[in-house]
């Protein structure tokens, strides 16, 4: 396939995709607004020439040395993507690719500057992909028939119920949502919000309380939702040194990730999930991953999106051998140490007695808010510490966003460690070690705060061996 190709036909309906989620901003605003349906559909009209115009400027050719994609009109632009440069290939499928056995593919550099994958095919014959993995393998077209999966896991729909009800960030996102709305949304629209509120305060808590359940219930429904168009059918399967992972309902995702590529080992255990003895487990990529959220922040690349605590290790040590996984023997590096962690939400005292003083439900309002922030403190208190596994293997545990994170790094991964410490603590000898992780396109900062300064001094002499 070494002459010029143009995509499939199809690749219009995921330009046009795209590009209405450019314009979604503007689509919501204009119904908001009540705009005429005119400007919607002359909107929806535009997205489709520039998905047209699209697909008429790009092209692409595959040689056996390299990817070669072709763009724009005015701009010509070549894009070139040697196999040797390539960290990982995502594999796509909407269902209404499904007919016409096309899919997408995405391909990712250890090297990449954008937040974007570096080189998109976004609609190409299925073929396709077998024919890009035998020239980055350096492998003859006609194999043998595939070996079997060395190790799989494959996501029951009961798994995934349990990590949608369970799902603390649909909240984040939910609350930011509503703090972004209210930018948004009419005058009219928000004096009717404060008239209902006032209504329903007026008709008791049994209302009130009836209000809370059907919030609650709307926002399991929407991350059962979320959840399931995600994680549906997930499977992840390891052959020869390729981690694969599929997953998802109306857009099927497969992404092939050398293991020589993974940085880190990352297990998340959120508060609810703690109690279900459940976990989550990503790995940690260099390079090019996709985006997402308000900050930009790398989408997690979950290799086991839950899984419960008596299988997890050994799970991951047939999917990931090399890396020997067993469960940290952690140093509680912050102990006796409560104070410093709850010093400066201790202030809330005064506010709180000013808010009991003027109105009760103000003080009951600051309370709740003071006791939230002690409780988080708490939590990072009683959680942090280490685990020094191998020569070269470190874990990190820390407590964030109500989630126990514990980190696996082998040294040579770690770019940076610091020390600090200040006048006031160097007495006590107590200090904050920070260390830098290389993550996606930039790099992360796991913090270990008031430590003993000989736990400093151990971590620091693991980094420098």
């Amino acid at each position: 396939m070494s002459n010029r190709q143009k995509f499939h036909p199809m690749a219009i309906a995921s330009y046009w995709i795209q590009a209405l989620r450019t314009w979604l901003f503007l689509l919501v605003l204009t119904l908001i607004n009540g705009g005429s349906y005119l400007v919607i559909l002359g909107i929806v009209a535009l997205a489709l020439v520039q998905a047209i115009a699209k697909y008429l400027t790009r092209s692409y050719v595959i040689s056996p040395e390299k990817i070669i994609i072709y763009h724009g009109f005015f701009r010509k632009k070549e894009t070139d993507i040697p196999y040797e440069r390539i960290q990982t290939i995502k594999q796509r499928q909407w269902f209404f690719y499904k007919p016409f056995n096309i899919i997408q593919i995405l391909i990712e550099t250890a090297g990449g500057k954008s937040q974007e994958a570096e080189g998109e095919l976004p609609a190409v014959d299925i073929n396709t992909l077998q024919l890009l993995e035998s020239y980055r393998h350096r492998e003859p077209l006609e194999k043998e028939p595939q070996t079997a999966a060395e190790a799989t896991y494959h996501v029951t729909d009961e798994q995934i119920f349990l990590f949608g009800i369970t799902d603390l960030s649909i909240l984040a996102s939910l609350t930011a949502l509503i703090a972004f709305g209210t930018e948004l949304i009419p005058d009219s629209w928000y004096t009717n919000v404060v008239t209902t509120a006032e209504d329903a305060y007026r008709r008791g808590w049994i209302f009130l309380l009836g209000l809370a359940l059907l919030v609650f219930v709307s926002i399991m429904l929407i991350s059962l939702a979320k959840n399931f168009f995600q994680f549906y059918n997930f499977n992840v399967s390891r052959s020869n040194q390729t981690l694969t992972i599929e997953s998802g309902l109306l857009e099927r995702k497969v992404q092939k990730i050398p293991v020589d590529k993974i940085q880190g080992i990352r297990i998340r255990q959120q508060v609810l999930r703690k109690v279900l003895k459940l976990s989550s487990v990503e790995i940690i990529l260099a390079g090019g991953q996709e985006k997402q959220g308000e900050n930009n922040t790398p989408t997690k690349l979950y290799v086991l999106p839950i899984i419960s605590d008596s299988k997890l290790y050994q799970t991951l040590d047939q999917l990931l051998p090399e890396w020997h996984m067993q469960q940290p023997d952690l140093i509680r590096a912050s102990t006796n140490k409560i104070w410093y962690f709850w010093r400066w939400y201790l202030l809330f005292i005064p506010v709180i007695i000013a808010g009991f003083y003027f109105h009760f439900y103000w003080g009951l309002a600051a309370m709740l808010v003071a006791t939230y922030f002690l409780f988080c403190a708490w939590l990072d208190y009683h959680y942090q510490g280490y685990a020094i596994q191998t020569a070269s293997r470190l874990c990190l545990q820390t407590f964030e966003s109500l989630t126990k994170v514990q980190t696996f790094v082998e040294r040579p991964k770690i770019q940076a460690l610091t020390n600090q410490t200040s006048k006031w603590l160097y007495p006590k000898q107590i200090g904050h070690t920070k260390m830098t992780l290389k993550t996606g396109l930039g790099s992360e900062a796991i913090k270990l705060k008031f430590i003993g300064q000989k736990h400093q001094q151990k971590l620091k002499l693991f980094f420098n061996k």
